[in-house]
């Protein structure tokens, strides 16, 4: 038995939370012991199969654009004000977070840390493993910005599972070396995730028309998510036609601001009578499968699109920007549509196609169906992440760039009892 510690302490509820559980729900209970610790509370996973111990481990960042320090040190380092707050918060709350981490693992006899999601997000993560001296990887959900710091704590990690071959890029710019880079594409369990899909219960709850069109884009509600050219392209879609548009999502902090403005701008497009927005929802599959076509907007490159393979799932078409993730995924007019990001023109008028021809949507549909069961089973992505963990339990302790860095310096004190059971 081999007893993983897995670190998640990213802003919130979204993708890296919702790929964490759907891994660790695949694992063999006989084989792994599962230990998550996450930054903030959450009810995404609980204790169960491989999974022994849940519990909050807050991780206070003194860095970000509505940080104090950082807002206070922007009128005298201007845009190096944001490097100097990060740097202020590794070392007094990071180095706090990262003993703690170190001590965990002590307790509990952890073989190998991993930290869900980038290399600068998972600083302290990184530091408490190298401090514990067991091997540390980094299941990178998102792409790396290449920069000295990030570089130096990459040094410390034994691996990196890249989600794609745009992420694997970004970590490659940071000096590591092929052999601890590990190409991990996202994997779904298609029959557990379609099982209880209720697309009419679904509009129901939500007050939608029972057989209207709708086009629909599920995802937080961030900015480089792309909804604003979404609402510009329904704006240039829908009128002349019989069908609505559909925004599923929140925003991670749960303010409802960024919601009021999108409400703001559909109104001012004309179009506020024909968009829906649900804000946060969990039956994420019941909402897509209640849409004739599902877009995938984001401005900046996507370093995978989970929801891209959910819509596949279901047999929905995807319209998806060509940047990143979603353009390893889909082959244009084969199993889904490519647009450039940021065009609205473009996303306009392949929702307009797509809604025109219900035999093109059947066909690309079932493709991305297709594609979904063969190349991306979640059986497959999880047999790739054991076997790396497999590989690094073999390590012993002092294995240089291939393993953990030995921990240096005294034990710290124990980390207060946070797990619940």
């Amino acid at each position: 038995m081999k007893r993983i510690l897995v670190v998640e302490t990213g802003a919130g509820f979204g993708g890296a939370l919702t790929s964490l559980a759907t891994l660790l729900a695949c694992l063999n209970a006989s084989v792994w012991e599962v230990h998550l610790l996450t930054a903030y509370p959450q009810d995404c996973i609980e204790p169960a199969g491989a999974v022994r111990r849940v519990g909050v481990l807050p991780r206070q960042r003194r860095y970000g654009p509505n940080c104090g320090l950082e807002s206070a040190l922007r009128p005298v380092l201007g845009r190096r004000a944001g490097n100097a707050a990060f740097l202020v918060d590794l070392l007094t709350t990071g180095r706090r977070f990262a003993r703690n981490v170190a001590a965990y693992a002590r307790k509990h006899r952890i073989d190998i840390i991993q930290g869900n999601n980038g290399i600068l997000i998972n600083d302290a993560v990184i530091l408490g493993a190298r401090r514990s001296g067991r091997p540390c990887v980094i299941h990178a959900r998102g792409g790396e910005y290449p920069s000295r710091l990030a570089s130096w704590l990459a040094g410390s990690v034994s691996r990196v599972l890249a989600v794609s071959g745009y992420v694997a890029q970004t970590i490659r710019m940071l000096g590591l070396g092929p052999q601890r880079i590990v190409l991990t594409p996202e994997g779904l369990d298609v029959p557990a995730f379609v099982a209880g899909v209720d697309a009419a219960g679904f509009r129901l709850r939500h007050g939608l028309p029972r057989e209207l069109p709708l086009i629909g884009l599920v995802g937080c509600l961030v900015g480089w998510k792309g909804h604003d050219v979404f609402l510009e392209a329904c704006a240039q879609a829908l009128p002349g036609i019989s069908a609505g548009a559909l925004i599923v999502g929140g925003e991670p902090d749960g303010s409802g601001r960024e919601l009021a403005r999108l409400r703001h701008k559909a109104l001012e497009l004309g179009i506020g009578d024909r968009v829906w927005f649900t804000g946060h929802e969990k039956d994420v599959a019941s909402a897509m499968a209640a849409c004739q076509v599902v877009v995938h907007a984001s401005t900046s490159p996507e370093p995978f699109g989970r929801v891209i393979l959910e819509a596949m799932a279901l047999g929905r078409p995807v319209v998806a920007s060509l940047a990143g993730g979603p353009a390893e995924i889909i082959e244009s007019g084969s199993d889904g549509w490519l647009v450039p990001p940021g065009d609205a023109r473009a996303l306009a008028g392949a929702i307009r196609s797509l809604l025109a021809d219900a035999g093109m949507r059947e066909r690309i549909g079932l493709a991305g169906l297709e594609k979904v069961r063969k190349r991306y089973a979640l059986r497959a992505h999880a047999a790739k992440v054991e076997s790396v963990w497999e590989e690094l339990a073999r390590l012993p302790a002092d294995a240089g760039e291939t393993g953990a860095v030995r921990a240096s310096g005294a034990d710290a004190k124990p980390a207060g009892r946070h797990e619940k059971s």
